[in-house]
């Protein structure tokens, strides 16, 4: 009978909290860095994780090597729960105060760009927006901004998924440079054939996804190399102390007195830089504000996109 204890044909509340769970297993691949986000032990991730999936009634992941593998069910899954979560985030932005620009925005980005542009800048915009939290993620590899590796990317290359927006910023020119300190050691290159007889600092090649950090070997080959590493800036180091020529965007060596820029009409590379943001999250204030940073960045310190 209606209203009878005990028969409340109303459905079970959404369980909002462990779909957040799920996303965060989805996004991260694996247990400690899905609890150590939530601020949670590990067993909580696999028990609010393991309740869905009973709710539910399907499998939403397999476990890998690797970590988790979301099924063909979890990939049709984190497609609403993102949705769900895009709609949570703009009831949250709406109840808070009026004009109050807050939360927390994870950007993927190339470390040069952070180091000697954005970070600089960084000073006026937390004045600006005193409640926004920025996380940098210097990375090598390309941002996954479908499955939120990070909410917005910068870098050299046009993201590719769903519903992302995608804008070419800024562009830059990649020379090669060597120390002073080198030069007298080893002499000035005047021709792209005596270059065979220099050394040069580069990229370790099997850990770059993103091609157009590949640009020393597009110009110069590999065979002469006698350092690498992933970072630019420790490759900046490198060529300062005088173990070798390096290739940099022009950006990275305005502070580097001591630099020389060598072959500069016979040797030179082009890049550009696009920021990209998902659709469904540009709407967000604190993102717009973010976003409209970066830009202001790029386009106040590299050359403007043509």
């Amino acid at each position: 009978m209606e209203g009878t204890p005990g028969h409340d044909s109303r459905p079970e509340p959404l369980p909002w909290d462990d779909v957040q769970y799920f996303l965060e297993l989805a996004r991260r691949r694996t247990l400690a860095k899905a609890s150590l986000r939530l601020g949670v032990a590990h067993t909580t991730v696999l028990r609010r994780v393991a309740s869905l999936e009973r709710r539910l009634d399907r499998k939403l992941f397999d476990r890998s090597h690797s970590g988790f593998d979301l099924t063909s069910a979890g990939q049709e899954l984190l497609h609403r729960a993102e949705e769900m979560e895009s709609v949570a985030d703009t009831i949250f932005s709406a109840g808070g105060e009026r004009g109050r620009v807050a939360g927390t925005v994870r950007v993927a980005i190339v470390e040069g760009l952070a180091h000697s542009i954005v970070v600089p800048a960084l000073r006026p915009f937390h004045v600006a927006f005193p409640d926004v939290r920025l996380e940098l993620i210097t990375v090598m590899q390309l941002a996954n901004l479908t499955r939120r590796d990070a909410d917005i990317a910068v870098g050299l290359s046009r993201p590719s998924g769903s519903k992302l927006y995608a804008r070419k910023v800024a562009q830059s020119h990649v020379h090669l440079y060597a120390s002073t300190a080198y030069l007298a050691e080893h002499g000035t290159p005047a021709t792209v054939s005596d270059l065979d007889r220099h050394f040069f600092v580069d990229y370790v090649e099997d850990m770059i996804e993103i091609q157009a950090l590949r640009w020393l070997a597009d110009v110069v080959g590999s065979n002469r190399v006698v350092f690498r590493s992933t970072s630019p800036l420790v490759q900046l180091a490198a060529v300062r102390s005088g173990l070798g020529i390096g290739m940099f965007p022009t950006y990275l060596t305005r502070d580097e007195p001591d630099f020389v820029r060598l072959l500069p009409d016979e040797v030179c590379a082009h890049r550009e830089f696009w920021a990209a943001v998902h659709q469904d999250l540009l709407r967000l204030p604190r993102m717009q504000s973010v976003f409209d940073f970066l830009i202001h960045c790029l386009t106040a310190e590299l050359e403007p996109e043509s």
